[in-house]
């Protein structure tokens, strides 16, 4: 008995192209993969550990078959988004051959409608999931590992107000209706047996609460973990970063953009990644203050009183040659950095 998420992520073209133009390397990629997994379980390895061991063998052979790093990464994100959730709701003594058909079916569901799935990688990721059930993995422990946290971009099931998933571990029907949906009629499940099914006349599935959501779908994007759309995307649960559209990010106008005189942080150059490559003049201010100053003998040779002129030196901010009218007024012999950190 189990099911599988309302929303199933499409397979990566890229992962498609080079599966359906060599089924058997691809096969033989992830056999690959699986002895690696394996021997890092048996050599004492976590799980997330021997996963790794698992892309650090499969990569490279997906790599000459034209397939880059980062689809590679991404589809395992993906397939995990799609065949975790079968597994978290599967039996947790669920055995290799269940495994293995939830792997097929959802590597099944996640292809491009029409597109028949060459029997090598079928009967390779039926071996996977009896490599993990070899290796002592339990399917809630392989689900957990396979899925990101739980309220995070991605996660495919349901979270209450705390983050936590509201979907009980072996229990399809704790699983909303309209967050889940059950194995294909004619797919690997159904040939395993009727207990990887829902009984007649489906689930009785519990409601969604209220206060309920649903964090948004696994996305190449979030896969390949871009945080501007992860946190950008409105049905996400996190603060969304991004700036109003038409939004001016531009200092205003006259902002000093040198460090702190304080020696403190460079706040502006940690939030861009680093220092602006043009830095700010060596002494602080001190072209600002020539520039008020050049304003000022300007309004002089034409005659005008400098205090009344302060709204032309502090117009020339503007275009950040000066800073104001008060900085215009402001004693020469305070300190030039003095209110610009």
């Amino acid at each position: 008995m189990t099911m599988f998420p309302s929303f199933i992520p499409p397979m990566p073209q890229e992962i498609v192209d080079a599966a359906l133009a060599n089924p058997e390397g691809f096969a033989g990629a992830m056999d690959a993969g699986m002895e690696a997994f394996a021997s890092a379980m048996e050599g004492g390895s976590d799980m997330g550990a021997a996963f790794e061991a698992f892309g650090e063998a499969c990569g490279p052979i997906m790599a000459d078959m034209g397939v880059s790093p980062e689809a590679f990464d991404a589809a395992g994100d993906m397939m995990g988004a799609a065949v975790g959730p079968a597994m978290h709701m599967a039996p947790a003594d669920a055995g290799g051959a269940d495994m293995g058909a939830m792997i097929q079916d959802g590597v099944g569901m996640m292809m491009p409608e029409g597109v028949d799935i060459p029997a090598p990688i079928m009967d390779a990721m039926g071996d996977l999931g009896q490599g993990l059930a070899d290796a002592g993995c339990g399917s809630h422990e392989v689900a957990a590992e396979m899925m990101p946290p739980p309220g995070e971009p991605g996660f495919p099931m349901p979270v209450d107000p705390s983050g936590e998933c509201i979907v009980i571990a072996g229990d399809p029907g704790s699983c909303p209706a309209d967050a889940c949906q059950p194995p294909p009629p004619d797919g690997a499940c159904a040939a395993v047996g009727g207990e990887m099914m829902p009984p007649e006349g489906g689930y009785d599935h519990a409601p969604m609460p209220a206060d309920c959501t649903m964090p948004p779908p696994m996305t190449m994007e979030i896969a390949m973990n871009d945080p501007i759309d992860s946190m950008g995307d409105p049905a996400s649960p996190n603060i969304d970063m991004a700036p109003p559209p038409g939004a001016d990010m531009a200092p205003p106008p006259g902002a000093d953009m040198a460090p702190p005189s304080d020696g403190g942080d460079d706040v502006l150059g940690a939030a861009l990644g680093g220092p602006m490559e043009a830095g700010p003049p060596e002494v602080p201010g001190e072209g600002v203050d020539a520039a008020i100053g050049a304003a000022m003998d300007a309004a002089m040779e034409q005659g005008g009183d400098p205090a009344a002129q302060g709204d032309q030196a502090g117009g020339a901010g503007d275009d950040g040659a000066a800073g104001g009218p008060e900085e215009a007024g402001s004693d020469p012999a305070a300190d030039p950095a003095a209110g610009m950190g």
